[in-house]
């Protein structure tokens, strides 16, 4: 009996063993990316990433240093569905998000409250958002690499893309592919949307002459291939969101995977800067950061699948 009681207990003991490495191993994952960490490691990409911070040292600094640690996460009451893109709207001094099932337009306050909701028709997912000046927004449909452009409502009403000017960009990709465009960022100052391309491969384009193609004057559209940029920032393995300083014209890329946010000139794709999401020790990071937005000031704002909102400012 006494050899049984043993065996048992040595059977108890190699299954708690197994349930708390197994637990360890989902924290890890779940909430600090641990096999990115592993990742990076084991495929040399922790030292491309000391190559480019070099680089950009000697380039002439880190534009994205002196960046506080983000506000404690505020979850945006209201909002349902997953926030999947974010932008700044200079016009009204507000934030613009938008969210999937349902699909949906959210008008933020700069500290993240809900202003108003605008149900979204005519696109099953919306996965970015860019305003690109007056009342205007433009959303992506990343399954379908369809960008349509849209009048925000004066009041919160249901905001209807089947009747709106819309640009269907394949760029090879087959329609059903769900590797599409992924974030838009847009440059009002120098008339450039950046699309961004999430992975398999990461992809970034720009186009020009978006404000005036519906003017008399228009010489239509240029489509820009602009991926080149990314083979200095491979560290950087996908690309969750795209946005542009509106005084600079600098390119911020958000990575999801990686916890960070890169920052290329806007004319030659160098980098300019690094800013690690990753918190401090012991703290949670960011779970799903999927929008990046920033205002004139240069304060960061970030939402976080579900419906987490964080903000970076500057002393």
């Amino acid at each position: 009996m006494s050899d049984l009681v043993k065996f048992l207990s040595k059977i108890l003991l190699a299954c708690l063993v197994v349930i708390a490495m197994g637990w360890t191993t989902y924290i890890g994952v779940r909430f600090y990316h641990a096999e990115q960490v592993a990742y990076r490691w084991v495929s040399g990409l922790a030292a491309k990433q000391a190559q480019f911070e070099k680089k950009v040292a000697s380039g002439g600094g880190n534009t994205l240093t002196g960046y506080a640690p983000p506000d404690r996460a505020k979850v945006i009451a209201g909002v349902e569905g997953n926030l999947s893109g974010l932008t700044y709207d200079a016009l009204q001094k507000r934030l613009l998000a938008v969210s999937n099932k349902p699909t949906a337009l959210h008008a933020l306050s700069i500290d993240g409250q809900l202003l108003a909701t605008y149900p979204v028709k005519g696109m099953s997912d919306v996965d970015g958002v860019a305003w690109v000046g007056g009342n205007r927004v433009a959303l992506v449909n990343g399954a379908r690499n369809r960008i349509a452009l849209v009048e925000i409502p004066a009041t919160p009403q249901t905001i209807d893309t089947t009747r709106s000017f819309s640009l269907v960009l394949r760029f090879g990709e087959s329609e059903d592919s769900n590797h599409g465009f992924q974030g838009l960022g847009y440059d009002l100052k120098r008339d450039r949307l950046y699309i961004a391309k999430e992975h398999s491969p990461r992809a970034l384009y720009r186009v020009s002459g978006l404000n005036y193609l519906q003017s008399p004057d228009s010489r239509g559209l240029r489509i820009e291939n602009v991926s080149r940029w990314l083979e200095e920032v491979p560290f950087a393995t996908d690309l969750s969101s795209v946005e542009v300083d509106p005084v600079t014209g600098r390119v911020f890329l958000l990575s999801e995977e990686s916890q960070m946010i890169v920052q290329l000139d806007g004319d030659s794709g160098e980098g300019r800067g690094m800013l690690s999401l990753s918190p401090n020790k012991g703290a949670t990071p960011m779970p799903r950061p999927e929008g990046v937005a920033t205002d004139e000031a240069g304060s960061l704002y970030i939402v976080s699948a579900p419906n987490l909102f964080y903000r970076l400012r500057k002393p």
